[in-house]
């Protein structure tokens, strides 16, 4: 496998070695041959091989102005050293032989380390050919061959990336001996003076590079693929590279603000429907040494949270289309002034039910705040009726006050004020309800009673609770409305109900407010239904010598029997009490008389009285022989 990767690189390294026969030296007044190979041999004394190569015939009298071709392998050769110029984050390095440890600003690579970057991380470096080059994080970065000529100004640089991303300004590469090769596992990227990125995936198998000035040449699977400016390509493991694709156009950053005075905050731009995703990074320097934030997000916004210091930042943008080819950067450098920040709001919490009107509101304290400014508001705009206070400061860990308010919705933010006592921004607003609940209503003293009806009709009345939307009546057959019997809602102060059988029932009543809150019950009240007896049917009777029996039908704890004279029943003579639907009385002398039953409950509650019968005493008979007696009697 090693094999077969290196085959691009070394196809690439004969092109150059091709192309780098010889170098082409201007003569100036008063040069001579064997100056020249003092100044740019590896070994001065080669200077005849330069006589010969350019058939000089004088060698101390060079005219000015001439082209002298030098072989490249005559040239000398030093080290070019690297310089890193800017370090974030957790970045090692490790030379051929030895472990690693870490990579500070100001360190010198000279050929054969290998640096990585952590996450979030990124090293910049400075060639010695100027060439400028961020790697990026997550990303395994070899120095190879750092080789400078003499002084012709011709560097050779040999890197090779084995997975993440960097980026580079590359110096103008001279010829023939100058250039600038990035190799990577899948294919070799060279170039003359560009700026270009490169990306291989972490899994090693996919390469891309973008080109936005100059050109790369891209070699795999020996094929070559030039990249001109404007331009990306990617090829993947065992394949050659594919066909250049136009890189997105840069994203408008036009109206973003160059003044941010409040965390967390918002950077948003334009859509692009050919970018799938956005690369935005942030720094503190213009030319992105060091990255502060690097990451690939799927809208078209970077969020900035409160860790972000104040200073001055600058931020770069750019399109990811469908093939993951970054497109052109994007800049915009803005100011950051939010501290001290908004405190955090801690209650009322967002949406809370408040049931008293003294509200306490608790904030955390914002380091360096100077004092707060709170607004509550009964709408979110914050506009007409807002209440205003001017607080200072107390504790450096939490702050409350309290604030009396009328029911209803609320919206209360708080900003920090600064040394000046000017307010900064202010916090995310918050919305509570202060919503008491209605009072207990009070039983209207008629209801509040026992009572005992025949009506299976009852009503139920209270007094009026101030705040109240509606009421929720309860009606059990127990004392402790185990076995509720009716659960209703009504807007009024009073309730006809209809009892659903005899007996006690017992009734409550509860106020509620918005959202059904309540205070509870009122206490319970109870009433007794005992409907009358049923009439009795017009009693049966009938006279024999013992007196008088009547019966009828009926199913009552108990009747009462009238006997009257008058059939209006006001000389009553008998009214007995039988626990029996019959009777018998003694016999009324002769005469008519009406006889009628009427029905008694348990509580002595009476039916309407039955119909009544007519009864007819005859006369006795008597004999003969006494009517003498009866005649004459006193």
């Amino acid at each position: 496998m090693r094999t077969a990767q290196l085959l691009p690189a070394l196809a690439m390294l004969a092109v150059f070695s091709a192309q780098a026969a010889d170098w082409l030296y201007l003569t100036v007044p008063g040069d001579t041959l064997s100056g020249i190979g003092q100044a740019y041999l590896k070994n001065p004394k080669d200077w005849p091989k330069i006589q010969t190569a350019n058939g000089v015939s004088v060698p101390k009298h060079l005219p000015a102005n001439s082209r002298l071709k030098i072989p490249v392998e005559l040239l000398k050769v030093t080290p070019a050293a690297v310089n890193v110029i800017a370090v974030k984050g957790n970045a090692r390095f490790k030379s051929a032989d030895g472990p690693f440890q870490p990579l500070v600003s100001g360190a010198t690579l000279t050929g054969g380390e290998t640096v990585l970057t952590g996450p979030g991380a990124s090293v910049s470096y400075q060639f010695a050919d100027k060439t400028q080059l961020t790697q990026q994080a997550a990303s395994k970065l070899n120095f190879g061959r750092l080789a400078s000529y003499g002084k012709t100004g011709m560097v050779s640089t040999e890197i090779s990336l084995d997975s993440g991303r960097l980026e580079a300004s590359a110096g103008k590469q001279l010829a023939p001996a100058g250039g600038f090769r990035v190799r990577t596992p899948i294919a070799v990227a060279g170039l003359r003076g560009t700026e270009f990125r490169l990306n291989v995936a972490e899994d090693g198998k996919t390469m891309r590079n973008e080109v936005t000035e100059g050109a790369v040449a891209v070699s795999a699977q020996g094929q070559d693929v030039q990249v001109d400016a404007g331009f990306g390509t990617y090829a993947e493991l065992g394949k050659p590279p594919a066909p250049p694709t136009s890189l997105l156009a840069k994203p408008d950053l036009s109206a973003l603000p160059g003044k941010l005075n409040q965390l967390p905050a918002s950077l948003t731009w334009p859509e692009n429907p050919a970018a799938q995703a956005w690369r935005v990074q942030l720094s503190e320097d213009a030319n992105f040494l060091t990255l502060l934030r690097d990451d690939m997000v799927s809208q078209a916004a970077m969020e900035l949270t409160p860790e972000l210091p104040d200073g001055e930042y600058f931020l770069r943008v750019r399109g990811i289309d469908r093939l993951g080819l970054e497109g052109f950067n994007a800049e915009h450098a803005f100011s950051l002034s939010a501290r001290p920040l908004p405190p955090m709001p801690q209650k009322p919490a967002l949406g809370e039910r408040i049931a008293q009107h003294e509200i306490e509101l608790a904030w955390h304290a914002a380091e360096g705040a100077q004092g707060y400014l709170l607004q509550l508001a009964p709408t979110p705009e914050f506009g007409q009726s807002v209440i205003e206070r001017r607080l200072p400061s107390i504790s450096p860990t939490n702050e409350s006050t309290r604030e009396t308010l009328a029911s209803g919705e609320w919206h209360w933010r708080i900003a920090s004020l600064d040394a000046q006592g000017q307010p900064r921004a202010f916090s995310p607003h918050r919305a509570f309800r202060v919503q008491p609940p209605p009072a207990i209503p009070l039983l209207l003293p008629e209801s509040e009673k026992q009572r005992v009806t025949t009506n299976p009709e009852v009503k139920l009345e209270w007094q009026a609770a101030s705040e109240t939307l509606a009421y929720q009546v309860q009606i059990a057959a127990d004392p402790g409305f185990a076995q509720t019997v009716v659960d209703q809602r009504t807007p009024e102060t009073q309730l006809t109900t209809t009892s659903k059988a005899p007996g006690n029932w017992y009734w409550r009543v509860a106020a509620l407010g918005a959202d059904d809150v309540s205070q509870g019950f009122s206490k319970s009240a109870s009433w007794r239904y005992q409907p009358l007896p049923a009439q009795p049917e017009m009693p049966r009777f009938r006279l024999d010598q013992d007196g008088l029996f009547a019966n009828w039908s009926g199913s009552a704890p108990a009747y009462r029997v009238e006997l009257s004279r008058n059939q209006a029943f006001t000389e009553v003579i008998a009214r007995p009490v039988v626990q029996m639907p019959e009777a018998r009385l003694a016999k009324p002398a002769a005469g008519t008389y009406w006889l009628r039953v009427i029905a008694l409950n348990a509580d002595q509650q009476e039916s309407l009285p039955s119909t009544s019968v007519q009864i007819e005493v005859p006369t006795a008979f008597k004999p003969w022989w006494l009517l003498p007696f009866m005649i004459f009697a006193p």
